[in-house]
């Protein structure tokens, strides 16, 4: 008798538990926690076979155009899911592995369907394309675009072209150059070589692959270029030893793959394992590549004095109003350099300054380690773009990007490092474990700072869907 009560019990206490357990989320609208989509109720749609398709087929062109614009993995994912739920698509499953989107729609009762694409791009950023695709998905989750004038909108966002001449962004980077090599302690001519060194690297960056050769020759001859323009310019009396150091700092931090080290702190920290796997043999290589290149180079040039001299250059910081103003220039340059809107640029500068203010903060006033005034720099500059992405209607990682760029690069810790391998001075190794940590970092606090400032850029948008039928849709 009290075995039967006993049982009877516990088979009401365990059936309660099972009706009251929520039920699983179908349209991974529990993903978008801590985004600006988060609270985003999933539409209810009973999309026929040909609906299923066309719109698994926009979200995967959605997706490989967030690639090639240089999206983060995590905005990405959030972006598809909170389309995806809007356009009625579930319940789904999305995972993203390296630069491949998988989707998966299975609804009760019907077989499902299962597509996939992968975005055959190279790292970079294209800051009008990102911004051209903020809006996009913006106006997709606030109903002001319906699936048809949404394929439309990405149809001309797929073709659209450089805001920017081609010279334009070339005097980008150069400018970009100048404002580094000020900031490793560069003189005027050190500036002036910089970007000469700049303009012969980066068209050799741009034929060499035209050509069929793999980015990991490219970055070879680039650095190879960089360092033996640096050891000759010393060698023949053209420069002095602190104008060479800082010309080849400049551009030899430009050649890192910083993009990548960013990107895979981000993944890893936000659970995309295999993506942060994936860029990170990319990274590897880069760093092998450049390695190599500086050894060549100190091997073909060993009776030479120059590479001694370039190694007990001495990097003095530049004063504070100085250095804000490099930064100014260089994030602006940036911003120009990797295809901002011309409404960006002010902003990108705003970034540099905010950024290097606070680095400069760090180190000078608080005492901290580089890579944690760093680390400080990149969460106060996330958490100020999320906040501002919003009213401005630009992406966070538009705003951040040029900020990162322009003022939080280690270029002095980088050269440093590798004159010291070149040289075979101990503690090379060290000097680059410092560099990537310090790199790293700006990646850990990007994240930090988008998650902050996600929460502010929610509250500013509202409630997600309202007045779905009647919001125009703005002018562009």
């Amino acid at each position: 008798m009290v075995k039967g009560r006993v049982r009877h019990g516990l088979r009401r206490l365990l059936g309660r538990a099972e009706e009251a357990a929520p039920a699983e989320d179908p349209s991974l609208v529990g993903l978008l926690t801590g985004s600006r989509f988060e609270g985003l109720p999933p539409q209810r749609e009973s999309l026929d076979p040909r609906q299923t398709r066309a719109t698994m087929e926009f979200l995967l062109d959605l997706g490989e155009q967030m690639f090639i614009a240089g999206s983060e993995t995590r905005s990405i994912e959030t972006g598809l899911i909170a389309v995806a739920a809007t356009f009625g698509l579930g319940p789904i499953e999305l995972v993203i592995a390296g630069r491949t989107v998988h989707l998966q729609y299975a609804p009760p009762g019907r077989t499902p369907v299962v597509m996939l694409k992968v975005a055959r791009t190279e790292e970079g950023r294209d800051l009008r394309r990102m911004h051209a695709i903020y809006r996009l998905v913006d106006d997709i989750t606030k109903g002001r675009l319906d699936r048809r004038d949404a394929s439309r909108e990405l149809d001309r966002i797929r073709r659209l072209a450089p805001v920017w001449p081609w010279w334009a962004m070339l005097a980008g980077s150069t400018v970009l150059a100048a404002s580094i090599s000020l900031q490793a302690h560069g003189t005027l001519p050190g500036t002036l070589a910089a970007m000469a060194v700049l303009v012969i690297s980066n068209r050799l960056g741009w034929a060499l692959p035209r050509g069929g050769i793999p980015s990991y020759y490219v970055t070879f001859v680039q650095a190879a270029v960089v360092v033996g323009l640096g050891v000759l310019a010393l060698e023949g009396g053209l420069v002095q030893g602190q104008t060479a150091a800082s010309t080849t700092a400049a551009n030899l931090v430009l050649l890192l793959p910083t993009l990548s080290i960013v990107s895979l702190a981000q993944d890893a920290i936000t659970g995309f394992e295999l993506t942060a796997a994936s860029r990170l043999i990319r990274v590897v290589l880069a760093f092998v590549s450049l390695s190599a290149a500086v050894g060549a180079v100190g091997v073909l040039a060993s009776d030479s004095h120059a590479i001694g001299n370039t190694q007990q250059a001495q990097f003095v910081g530049l004063p504070v109003l100085l250095a804000l103003l490099a930064a100014a220039v260089g994030s602006a340059a940036n911003g120009i350099a990797m295809g901002g809107v011309a409404r960006l640029i002010p902003f990108a500068s705003l970034m540099g300054v905010l950024a290097m203010g606070v680095r400069l903060t760090g180190a000078g006033i608080l005492h901290l380690p580089p890579p944690m005034a760093v680390l400080l720099a990149a969460i106060v500059l996330g958490t100020v773009a999320g906040q501002l992405s919003p009213w401005l209607r630009i992406p966070a990682a538009a705003l951040v990007t040029p900020g990162v760029t322009g003022a939080l690069l280690p270029a002095s810790s980088v050269y440093r490092s590798l004159s010291d391998y070149t040289a075979g001075a101990p503690g090379a190794g060290r000097g680059l474990l410092s560099a990537l940590v310090t790199t790293a970092a700006i990646g850990a606090g990007v994240v930090l700072g988008n998650i902050l400032g996600a929460k502010t850029e929610a509250k500013v948008d509202g409630q997600h869907g309202h007045d779905r039928k009647h919001t125009p849709v703005p002018h562009r």
